[in-house]
């Protein structure tokens, strides 16, 4: 059994102009790997319409805070007219797709209750979320700043990216 608690709520930026998706993937992969977080990818969508692609992509980075506590930060992208291009720089024909982005980030924290005590009987169980709660519910939030941090770095480094896009093709 688990409870899931948001700390981090909505995150958001959008862009719109050139970027490569796979370029946006990969620096996202590369934030989790550097924070030793596991990547849980949940929905990757892609519809093609005459406008362009639609893109959906949802995935859940998980941390290990403690025994009872797991870090969880959900990311959505949503990619809409994503049109590929050839442009020419340096001489060089590079491949780019143009078309708007929508980031949103959230980041929740589990607590785990584990041990057989615990399951064996309903009342036990009762009484432990009830301690949980309310008296040591100072516990819980000692990692709320983690999460949060944790979250905004990888807003901040996604708004980077896209940030450095808007000069690297042009």
């Amino acid at each position: 059994m688990s409870e899931k608690k948001q700390v981090l709520y909505d995150l958001r930026t959008a862009y719109s102009g050139p970027f490569a998706v796979e370029d946006f993937y990969a620096e996202v992969d590369r934030w989790i790997k550097e924070k030793g977080f596991e990547k849980e990818p949940k929905k990757k969508m892609e519809h093609v319409t005459k406008s362009g692609k639609k893109i959906e992509w949802v995935i859940e980075a998980h941390s290990h805070l403690d025994n009872l506590h797991h870090e969880v930060i959900v990311l959505r992208a949503l990619l809409d007219n994503v049109k590929e291009s050839v442009i020419k720089k340096d001489g060089k024909k590079i491949r780019i797709n143009n078309g708007d982005v929508l980031i949103n980030i959230d980041g929740f924290i589990q607590s785990h209750i584990h041990g057989s005590f615990y399951q064996a009987k309903p009342i036990y169980y009762f009484i432990r979320a009830l301690v949980d709660k309310f008296v040591y519910m100072f516990w819980s939030f000692k990692w709320d700043g983690t999460v949060n941090s944790d979250g905004r770095e990888l807003f901040k480094r996604i708004t980077s990216f896209f940030n450095l896009q808007k000069f690297k093709y042009q």
